[in-house]
């Protein structure tokens, strides 16, 4: 029997800067998805305190380094946010 494929993918941490309104987040939230999709990427989000957490895989196959390069490009563009982070590739199944 052999392992399981890796689910390769990357987490993005978004932290909105200071008194970003509802309707801007959910904006900012509907374009970093019409992103992803327009590259064939969904995230899951989850909060962590204030900071938007996603984690981003492939809805093909596995997510590249140019995905993960792409995103860091479409983030530092974006004024919504104080900080942000891409994480390194690695797989995103549990326990992996």
């Amino acid at each position: 029997m052999s392992a399981p494929c890796p689910a390769l993918g990357f987490v993005v941490d978004l932290t909105p800067v200071g008194g970003l309104s509802n309707d801007r987040l959910e904006g900012l939230r509907a374009e970093w998805a019409r992103f992803l999709d327009a590259r064939g990427l969904r995230g899951s989000e989850r909060r962590v305190g204030a900071t938007l957490r996603f984690e981003i895989e492939s809805e093909a196959s596995q997510a590249t380094q140019n995905d993960r390069a792409a995103a860091e490009s479409w983030l530092a563009t974006r004024g919504e946010l104080a900080q942000w982070r891409v994480g390194d590739i690695r797989d995103l199944r549990p326990n992996s």
